[in-house]
């Protein structure tokens, strides 16, 4: 019997990917698309939005390219599921065309973000865990009710990205609990959306989508999309979650208590909960988790991952020439540098892309800087020196917020689940566990995100009998990095430190 397959679609930040995995967790391939975004002419500089049909036509060519990788037929493919960027949404007329595609740094509802933080912030985040701003569905829909109403009395559906793309592949709609909760009208306790709030606000209720749970069969790979793809038509397609949730799972994280971080573009900590618990401080957010009757309490470090990307393009063009010429990745390089400073960094402290969540006020988290701050530089490996500081500077941030989490969990971190691109740099992971102070477990396949799509897939095809068997089979465990007691020991006076002086800087105002 030939081998079967697992397909996941992930649409990110920057890229869209094609994640295909047997089912026994043993053969994988991926392909990938990158993408950027539109700075809407009239909006510059807070509106954005992305072209659909673009994002469909790369994963669609991502999925063939997998395929391809793999020598994988259509028919062995079983099951497709989707993942997407949180916050990011579609708005679709009765027809199903797009009026509005906009990911998760469309800020243009500035305004009527402000006045709903105003009046219903609180009331909202007591419901579904988030404070009510500019990023979430209801203020962009509000913008479009106040500047576009010929375009607002046509939306017929809202949809997140990852809801559009399973649209895209068999035509049906629906949400998911995981990127539902993302939007601030949806009730955690109840499962559904809140549908006084959604009336108070003053949005149409008939818009918002029926909820279908991580591994429900949705329907089945259309023949149009089949085309476009490559996969079979009447291919099971599964309902998926959001890209967070997604890598938590991805990275082996499953039970009351796990806590993983999930170190891509942005670095979210999340701890999986029995329960609904929501930060009495507003600090935290609390979103639904994969698995039903499950929830996650959140904290995010911040914009880690476009930093380091930003020092790569800023300060390492010889690192970038030496990785064309050696055919490596740059990030090897540096990792490789930042060993050669020692622990401290000889000194160096940096603020840059780092964050200690605040609910209340996410401006650090969707800028990704609280403030560019390094202490004098004094020697020949002042590079070396920054690199080292600024993987220093994002462990501390993860555990900062980790700490938070545990404060208001009440319950305490011993050992931390990682993935994302960051954890590739094993300087970076002995740092975080050095840090953190506990072991941190790294999963074989680092496309953590796919992965917990691929295991929804695999839930929704009946590969599998539960999430925590799905995840078994695919989520397997790379490494477990355990801190070394005297590094350990050093670094928490850094902590400390760091700590310190992030305090001294957060009465200076951010100059972005």
């Amino acid at each position: 019997m030939s081998e079967q397959y697992l397909m996941a679609l992930d649409a990110g930040t920057g890229a869209g990917r094609c994640f295909l995995i047997d089912t026994n967790g043993r053969k994988a391939f991926s392909a990938y698309r990158e993408w950027g975004q539109i700075e809407v002419e009239d909006l510059a500089p807070l509106g954005r939005a992305f072209d659909a049909a673009y994002y469909w036509k790369c994963l669609a060519e991502a999925a063939r390219e997998a395929m391809s990788k793999g020598n994988v037929k259509p028919e062995q493919v079983i099951a497709v599921s989707s993942t997407s960027q949180r916050e990011g949404a579609v708005f679709l007329d009765q027809g199903g065309q797009v009026l509005y595609a906009g990911p998760n740094q469309d800020a243009r509802a500035l305004v009527e973000g402000m006045g709903l933080a105003s009046e219903f912030g609180q009331r909202a985040y007591e419901v579904s865990g988030h404070y009510l701003n500019l990023i979430f569905v209801p203020a962009r829909l509000l913008w479009h009710k106040n500047n576009a109403p010929e375009v607002y009395e046509r939306i017929a559906h809202v949809l997140m990205i990852n809801d559009w793309m399973l649209y895209q592949l068999c035509g049906e709609i629906a949400c998911e609990p995981t990127n539902a909760s993302e939007t601030a009208v949806y009730n955690l306790r109840s499962g559904d959306w809140d549908r006084q709030l959604i009336a108070d606000i003053g949005l149409p209720q008939e818009i918002f989508p029926p909820v279908r749970p991580g591994g429900y069969l949705l329907g089945q790979v259309s023949a149009r999309a089949a085309e476009e793809t490559g996969l079979k038509a009447g291919t099971p397609v599964i309902v998926g979650a959001a890209d967070t949730q997604c890598g938590v799972i991805g990275a082996g994280a499953i039970r009351d208590g796990d806590i993983a971080a999930v170190a891509g573009t942005t670095t979210p900590v999340q701890m999986v909960l029995n329960e609904v618990i929501i930060d009495p401080q507003t600090r935290l957010w609390t979103g639904a988790f994969i698995p039903p009757r499950s929830w996650v309490l959140e904290s995010n470090a911040g914009a880690t991952g476009i930093i380091y990307r930003w020092m790569r393009d800023t300060f390492c063009h010889a690192e970038c020439v030496e990785a064309q010429e050696k055919d490596q990745d740059p990030f090897v390089i540096m990792s490789a540098e930042a060993a050669l400073s020692p622990i401290g960094a000889n000194g160096v402290q940096a603020f840059l892309g780092s964050n200690i969540m605040d609910a209340k006020n996410l401006m650090g988290v969707t800028s990704g800087l609280i403030m560019n701050a390094y202490s004098m530089l004094s020697d020949s490996q002042s590079r070396y020196h920054l690199l080292r500081a600024q993987l220093e500077g994002m462990a501390f941030a993860i555990r900062a917020n980790a700490e938070q989490i545990s404060e208001v969990s009440g319950r305490t971190v011993t050992r931390l689940f990682a993935c994302g691109g960051s954890t590739q740099s094993a300087l970076f992971v002995n740092i975080l566990a050095n840090v953190m102070n506990v072991p941190v477990v790294v999963p074989r396949f680092r496309e953590g995100t796919a992965l917990g799509a691929a295991i929804c897939a695999g839930v929704g095809s009946g590969s599998y009998g539960d999430f925590e068997q799905g995840m078994h089979a695919l989520a397997q465990p790379e490494r477990t990095v355990e801190p070394v007691r005297d590094d350990a020991s050093q670094y928490e006076g850094h902590y400390r430190q760091w700590m310190r002086t992030r305090q001294v800087l957060a009465q200076v105002p951010s100059l972005f």
